[in-house]
């Protein structure tokens, strides 16, 4: 989507930060991250002009997008990351769910990863099924999709992890 010179950046008060969001043609809208998808820098996203609340920002990939009906799909607009967003101090929500093999010492194992990058935890439910598979749902601060990735191959590698994978909604 290419960018007309009416397009400006919005920089949307997410954590204390500076990653901008350019909304095409739309000027002086308030605009806010979806929580069901968190989009973080890099991620291929999407507007949503909501009725009262300015634009929503999803990523492409986010089921509410996907499933959304016909009908509302005349509110979407074209948005994308201002250059540079996700390479300063700014901080984005990330949410994961790590699929393992329940063992003693997982969590220890997978909360040394937030801690070697200095990452703090926001939030953490863990399940295990009467099969002994485990289930980690997290929520953290990331500073954009690299540190991420880089998060998801750490945790990856540990033993008895057999996936991980973002939330999409």
């Amino acid at each position: 989507a290419e960018l007309t010179s009416e397009a400006e950046a919005v920089a949307p008060r997410i954590s204390g930060a500076g990653g901008a969001i350019i909304v095409k043609g739309i000027h002086d809208v308030a605009v806010r991250f979806s929580k069901c998808c968190n989009p973080l820098p890099g991620d291929p996203i999407v507007g949503f002009v909501t009725r009262g609340r300015g634009v929503s920002i999803h990523r492409r990939d986010c089921i509410n997008i996907q499933k959304m009906p016909q009908e509302e799909r005349g509110r979407m607009i074209d948005a994308q990351w201002e250059a540079g967003s996700g390479s300063g101090w700014e901080s984005y929500t990330a949410d994961v769910k790590v699929f393992a093999s329940d063992r003693r010492g997982l969590l220890t194992d997978v909360s040394r990863v937030f801690a070697d990058a200095d990452i703090t935890i926001r939030s953490l439910n863990t399940k295990v099924s009467k099969q002994g598979m485990a289930t980690l749902e997290m929520m953290f601060e990331v500073s954009g999709r690299r540190q991420l990735k880089q998060l998801i191959e750490k945790i990856r590698q540990i033993e008895s992890v057999i996936d991980v994978e973002r939330s999409t909604g």
